[in-house]
Parts: C-alpha cells; structure tokens; sequence
C-alpha cells in the first residue's frame, strides 16, 4: 500500500467503508474545522492533538487530546474545532453489527459517550493507544486474519469504554503521578487479583516503596492492599461455588490461593461455613 499523506479537513472525512464493515483512519483538521453528521455506521474517536466542542441532543462535550470518544450510530451531533487548536484524531468507524448485540445495545443507550484516558489512569490509556496502534498496524499489513483481528479490538474498546463509564474506573488526581499508578494499579486488580504477587512487588510494580505504596493505596481505595485482595479472592470464590460445579480444590486454585487449607480456613472466617456447606445454600443437589 504506497504511502500517502493526509490533507488537512475542513469538514469530516470521509472513508469508504470495506464491504466487510470496518476502516480505521487518521483525520486531521484544518483551522476552523466544523462538522455536522448522522451516520449509519457507529464510531469511536481516540484525540490525540488539539480541542473542540462536540454537540449532540441539548448536550456540550468539551473534548481533547487523550479523549476516547465514542458515538452510536444515527445520532446527530456537531462538531467545532476550538480555535488555534485543531483536531488530529484516529477514527475507528464500523457497522454495529459487527459487535455482540449486547454491547451494540448498551453504546446505543448511551449515545454519546466521552472517556477522559487521562482520569481513568496512565494504564487505561496506554492500553487504548496500543489498541488503536494494532488496529491501524494489522490494516497496512493485512497479513492473515487481519478483519478478526480488528473486529476483536473493536469488541475490546467496547468492552473497556461500557465499563469505565459505569464506574469501574477509580478517578484520581492526574498530577499526582504516584497516586495515578497506584490507581490504576488498583484498577488492574480487580480482574489479576488471583495472581501470586507479593506487596513488595506490588509496590515495585509502579514504582513505589513498600510504606509509600500502602499509603496511597489505602487512600484511594478505602483498605489495605492484603485486605482487599483477600476479598477479591473470596467474593469470586462465592460466586464460582453458587453458579459452578467445579471442584473446590479448582475454586481454589482460580482464586488464587496457593494451598486448600488456606482456602478453607480463610473461607470459614470471612462467610462462618466451608466452600461446600455454601455451595449446598444454593445448590442443594451438590454433593
């Protein structure tokens, strides 16, 4: 694919979209830049330079470089480059078919929905520019299996973008750099917290001395570091034990916990029975 250099837009870009339902671009704009659109195809917009004011439905939505922006398709909104700060952005434009119906139907419900990279913490938005990066790589290369591969990243966006805005990102002060990787630390944990990791690696992971990492970890998430991943670990465990038929030994091992009697123990002092008698609450037929 030979390379070409993108002219400044004054109005939105427009790239045909492949039959197969997905095209990803950059768009730059030039000075005074101003759009007015209702598309058929769903997008998401990841700003990488420059600010503007984007309109839709009554509402304002100031947006600017590490913004992810995603609109639901047939929604009518505007878009105005503030001036001496125009927009470079990456758009990912697809049809919404191409996601489970579940999330199609959640982005629509929403409309429009802005995500401030920068407040959901210094991981969240590495992880969104390297998505977006893959995207574009995979679409110059088009090696085997290129599409499945984009529309997997589109599902990841998705996914992320549904769940920070229903409050799974912890907000932090971005100018407290260390409060920001130990937020986004935090974060993480919620889905690794099965992983054999030690407080002093924690710590070491963002950076951070044992007594400093504590501190801030505490502050921002209201309980040490030990108490919460014990919790993590026994409220997953619960939920295996009630909707699953696995064994308790595998329970135990999903969660985290390097040895059944520490299992078991840990177990009956956090709930006051064993894995099995819990179980049996729910799932009377089990033995």
């Amino acid at each position: 694919m030979p390379h070409q250099i993108d002219e400044l837009n004054s109005s939105p870009k427009r790239v045909p979209m492949p039959e197969w339902g997905l095209v990803v671009f950059e768009a730059r704009h030039a000075p005074g830049f101003f759009g007015e659109m209702n598309d058929v195809y769903a997008k998401f917009h990841l700003l990488i330079a420059g600010s503007a004011l984007w309109e839709s439905g009554g509402r304002q939505y100031p947006v600017s470089s590490d913004n992810l922006f995603h609109i639901a398709s047939h929604v009518p909104h505007r878009q105005r480059d503030l001036p001496g700060q125009p927009v470079t952005l990456y758009a990912i434009h697809y049809r919404p078919e191409l996601l489970r119906p579940e999330l199609t139907r959640a982005l629509a419900d929403v409309g429009m929905l802005p995500l401030d990279l920068q407040g959901a913490g210094t991981d969240q938005a590495r992880q969104v520019r390297a998505i977006v990066q893959e995207m574009m790589f995979e679409q110059q290369l088009q090696r085997l299996g290129w599409e499945a591969l984009l529309v997997a990243r589109l599902a990841d966006l998705a996914v992320l973008s549904l769940r920070w805005t229903r409050g799974s990102a912890i907000r932090i002060d971005r100018h407290d750099e260390s409060a920001a990787r130990v937020a986004s630390y935090a974060a993480r944990l919620k889905t690794e917290f099965y992983t054999a990791v030690s407080l002093d690696e924690a710590a070491r992971s963002v950076g951070l001395g044992r007594r400093r990492f504590t501190e801030l970890f505490r502050e921002i998430t209201g309980e040490s570091w030990r108490k919460q991943v014990h919790r993590l670990r026994l409220e997953y465990a619960t939920r295996l034990l009630a909707s699953t038929e696995r064994s308790v030994t595998a329970i135990a091992f999903e969660c985290g916990f390097e040895e059944l009697s520490h299992f078991h123990h840990s177990f009956k002092a956090g709930y006051g029975t064993t894995p099995l008698a819990y179980r049996q609450q729910f799932r009377p037929e089990s033995q």
